[in-house]
């Protein structure tokens, strides 16, 4: 049927009741519908709160895991004081349980971890704390005292904070519970250890402290400790002011008159200088005066202080048991001295006549005598210088026995000293029919540091007694080094003879005082049993080491091995020497083997060839030295021929023979092996030329002494150097030496043409060099006059005079110049000794001043460095000399450093410098020394200022 029809029919025949029923299933659609979308939203927000809860409940838990990660009790409260989270530690330590969760602290049972100081009193005060915080909105905190999860008492800092939200303000309070157990125990401790301390420091007479010192120059006094009434009679109140600062002067009248500046240069100095500070002073304490001994040390801190901590020790008791050693010393010195001094009178006394005695023998040898009287006149020679030596000997050991013998350390050279030993004891052993050999080891350097004075006696000691108990054979003298640390080296010296040796047993005595090995040995061949005994204390006094080795039958070696200080490493040579070849052929080995080591030293390569060994053809050298016999090997070497003799007769310098050079080699000395080297480089002449010798008879100056050499007495590294390179730029060749007492050892060594002097040196100054060089010529009758020049600084009036009254000639100023010093050498040198050439490309007198030169910049530069290194420690020794309140070493030092700042510059300090040295020499105001430190600041940025590259020259 048609839709059409029926609708049309519905619409006709049901059209109310068909209305109403649509219209219900539309409202019943819709009903259905609204309650579908309800039932979703519902079913969304459900999944949103579990969701929400889950969240919520992930939060609670991290927050809870925080909580209990702390190690530490943390408890949470609402406003009203219940708990709304508590950590694990809380669980643990104070035991609060989880079902606390809701409650107050005083709904709890009257038991848990506060039952120490009763439960409910400390519940209630932790209540009422977190109830105050919520109010107040502000933390709090408190001690308490509590039983710990393991039962053992502990002391806690309860700390309540309160918790805030943005919108609702303060909501609850965060509680914190510290365990502070060991921190009390430490501190405790501490206050245990510091009330030990200060009772045992006020027991004991010491007194600690410690004193800052603050940027701003105020000094506290931050630690005392000791009994301060009885070293200074004062209470602890009575060193500072206001609060901590310490009084400026604390201990005012407390301190010993005498030792009041003593004790301030000591603060004053502290403040400047980094290092320990140390002093010895009188105080008076609550029993009187005492001896007090003052340690303190700095300690500068980042924040710009510095902290001066250190310690009073009374002392008297200590200084009293001093004083009463020092009179027993003294007495003993005393009684010593005047056995010394008898010793030495009676010796004085016996060799004043006994020289006489000795000395008209020797004219009684030259009368006529018949063959008994000349017997009978050796003798008595024989038995005076024994005497003398006895008496020697006995000298030398009451000054060992005193402690009044030193030694003397100056430059020296050993070969030259063993040369003179060897040479002295020569004649007596070729008497005897003795062979003398000598072996030097070539390693050896040119010039050591000790007393060469002492070694030498050393030696001659050993070479006496290996003659004396020697009547066949040979006696050997042996120099090696044994160590070598680049600064020093280890010799060792050796004298081996073949005498009549000593048996193991005696051997333990010889050592001893007035010993010998046996008693015969004295009847038989004289001697005072001395002679080991004052080598032993000698090299003892060198930290050295002897030891004597001997059979009987088979001769006696002993061996000294002695540290020295190396002052010079090469060794003073002939010129042209160096790089030459030379041929050793001879047929004693040791011969050969000591003359190699001569000529290696002498800067020559050696070629050694035994005389069995045939020559090579073709063979060529400088110089070849043969045995005396030997006429066939010459003729095959293209060299100049040395015949070595080892007869005893062969003692002179080398000698030419034809076309050969004689050498002796009984002794082979050091000196003849260089001259015979220096002859046979040279055209063959019968009159060589002499190396560290005497100038020909013909040739002495008239009013000088030696070969043109001068020797220059300085004690400041800067014009040491400075007055070496401007002789070397005219000519001269010099030797530089660093007191009088150095200069007086060198001139009685060697022959020079003129002293230069420094007038202010250690030990011996130029003025007693000079006069003491003079009486050396008076006494020893010398027929020339060594020409003496002063180099002075000294501003006082009258210098020249001074000088001349010393023996001196003539004076240059300081900063000595160079056309100056060209004058004085022209005025004073013999005229028959020339300069050598000056060095290339200088002319030796074209300006005035040696630093004009451009080529000299680098010798500037030199001295410069060593001026920085040596001017501040002059300034130390300066400020020391002053601490000490002493004007004559505080003089010295300050007329050093000027000496070597004016040639540098010519600063206005300088003069005024020169104005305090002439103060302090002149001795005339007793209170120069407190008045120096200031102008010893200035002097120190005038070094700083130097140190800078635009340091200035002086002005001519």
């Amino acid at each position: 049927m048609p839709i059409t029809p029926a609708l049309a029919w519905i619409d006709v025949a049901l059209a109310p009741t068909a209305i109403a029923v649509y219209c219900l299933a539309a409202l019943l659609a819709v009903s259905a519908g609204l309650a579908l979308a309800l039932l979703w939203r519902v079913h969304v927000e459900r999944t949103r709160l579990a969701r929400g809860r889950r969240q919520l409940a992930q939060q609670q838990a991290y927050a809870q895991a925080l909580l209990d990660s702390l190690p530490f009790p943390v408890t949470v409260k609402d406003r009203d004081g219940a708990y709304l989270m508590l950590n694990a530690a809380s669980r643990r330590d104070i035991r609060i349980d989880a079902d606390a969760i809701g409650r107050t602290s005083l709904a709890l049972p009257d038991h848990g971890p506060f039952e120490i100081e009763g439960a409910q009193p400390t519940r209630q005060r932790l209540h009422q704390s977190s109830l105050a915080v919520v109010e107040a909105g502000q933390g709090r905190q408190c001690e308490i005292a509590y039983t710990g999860g393991d039962g053992s008492h502990r002391a806690g800092l309860w700390w309540d904070c309160p918790v805030r939200v943005d919108d609702r303000g303060v909501v609850g309070s965060l509680g914190v519970l510290l365990d502070v157990t060991r921190f009390q125990q430490r501190e405790q401790a501490a206050r245990a250890a510091e009330q030990s301390l200060l009772e045992i420091a006020h027991h004991v007479p010491v007194l600690v402290f410690t004193v800052s010192l603050d940027a701003g120059g105020r000094r506290r006094l931050l630690f005392l400790a000791g009994d301060l009434r009885a070293l200074f009679g004062l209470a602890p109140q009575d060193l500072v002011e206001a609060g901590d600062a310490l009084r400026d002067w604390p201990f005012g009248d407390r301190i010993h008159p005498e030792d009041k500046s003593r004790v301030r240069r000591l603060l004053i100095r502290a403040r400047r200088d980094a290092s320990v500070h140390t002093l010895d002073f009188r105080a008076y304490g609550e029993e009187g005066l005492r001896w007090l001994h003052l340690v303190m040390a700095p300690r500068a801190l980042p924040d710009g202080s510095v902290h001066w901590s250190g310690y009073f020790i009374d002392t008297t008791g200590i200084n009293a048991h001093n004083e009463a050693l020092r009179a027993a010393r003294d007495a003993a010195e005393r009684a010593s001295k005047a056995k010394a001094d008898f010793l030495a009178t009676m010796s004085h006394e016996i060799r004043t006549p006994m020289n006489g005695v000795i000395g008209m023998l020797e004219l009684l040898r030259h009368t006529r005598l018949d063959a008994e009287q000349q017997e009978l006149l050796h003798a008595v020679e024989d038995s005076a210088g024994v005497l003398l030596q006895v008496l020697n000997d006995v000298l030398d050991f009451s000054k060992l026995e005193a402690g009044d013998l030193r030694l003397d350390d100056a430059p020296f050279d050993l070969r030259t000293l063993v040369d003179n030993v060897v040479g002295m004891m020569a004649t007596h052993m070729h008497k005897k029919g003795l062979r003398i050999q000598v072996a030097v080891d070539a390693a050896l350097a040119g010039q050591l540091v000790g007393d060469s004075v002492r070694i030498r006696q050393i030696l001659l000691n050993l070479l006496n007694n290996a003659g004396k108990f020697t009547d066949s054979g040979s006696v050997s003298v042996g120099v090696r080094v044994i160590g070598d640390d680049g600064g020093s080296q280890r010799v060792r010296l050796s004298v081996a003879d073949t005498g009549i040796g000593i048996a193991a047993d005696k051997q333990v005595n010889l050592f001893t005082p007035f010993s010998q090995a046996e008693s015969w040995t004295t009847r038989r061949y004289g001697g005072s049993g001395l002679g080991l005994a004052i080598c032993r204390h000698l090299i003892q006094l060198m930290d050295g080491s002897i030891k004597l080795t001997s059979e009987p039958g088979a001769g006696t070696t002993v061996t000294v091995e002695l540290r020295l200080p190396v002052e010079r490493r090469d060794v003073e040579r002939p010129p042209g020497l160096a790089g030459r070849h030379a041929i050793v052929r001879l047929a004693a080995p040791a011969v050969a083997a000591a003359l190699a080591d001569h000529l290696l030293a002498l800067g020559l390569t050696v070629e050694q060839v035994p005389p069995a060994q045939p020559l090579r053809s073709g063979l060529a050298a400088n110089l070849l030295f043969v045995d005396r016999d030997d006429e066939t090997s010459p003729p095959l070497v293209a060299a100049q021929a040395i015949a070595v003799d080892a007869d005893a007769a062969a003692l002179g310098a080398p000698q030419v023979e034809g076309e050969r050079i004689q050498l002796g080699a009984n002794p082979l000395k050091w000196r003849s092996v260089a001259r015979a080297c220096e002859m046979g480089l040279a055209p063959l002449s019968p009159r060589p030329r002499s190396f560290h010798g005497p100038a020909p008879a013909a040739a002495e100056p008239a009013r000088g002494q030696g070969r043109g050499r001068i020797l220059v007495a300085e004690d400041h590294p800067v014009s040491q150097t400075l007055v070496r390179r401007q002789l070397e730029l005219l000519g001269w060749p010099c030797d530089v030496v660093g007191d009088g007492h150095e200069a007086y050892e060198a001139l009685r060594q060697g022959r020079y043409a003129m002293l230069m002097t420094d007038c202010q040196m250690p030990r011996m100054d130029g003025y007693e060099l000079a006069s003491s060089w003079r009486r050396h010529e008076a006494e020893t009758g010398s027929f020339t006059r060594l020409p003496i020049v002063a180099m002075t600084a000294s501003a006082l009036d009258g210098e020249g005079r001074r000088c001349r009254d010393a023996g001196m000639d003539d004076y240059l100023d300081k900063p000595v110049q160079l056309h100056q010093l060209a004058e004085k050498i022209a005025a004073w040198m013999p005229e028959q000794v020339q300069p050598q050439r000056p060095s290339a490309g200088v002319p030796p007198v074209a300006a005035d001043r040696l630093f004009d030169d451009p080529a000299m910049q680098a010798l500037k530069a030199d001295l410069l460095r060593t001026l920085r290194e040596t001017g501040h420690a002059d300034l130390l020794r300066l400020g020391q000399a002053i601490d000490d309140d002493d004007a004559q070493a505080a003089a010295q030092w300050l007329h050093r450093l000027l000496g070597a700042l004016q040639l540098f510059c010519d600063d206005e300090l300088l003069a005024e410098g020169r104005q305090w040295l002439e103060i302090l020499q002149a001795g005339g105001e007793p209170d120069v020394l407190r008045r120096l430190p200031p102008y010893l600041d200035d002097l120190r940025q005038l070094l700083d200022r130097l140190d800078q590259p635009a340091a200035s020259l002086p002005a001519g």
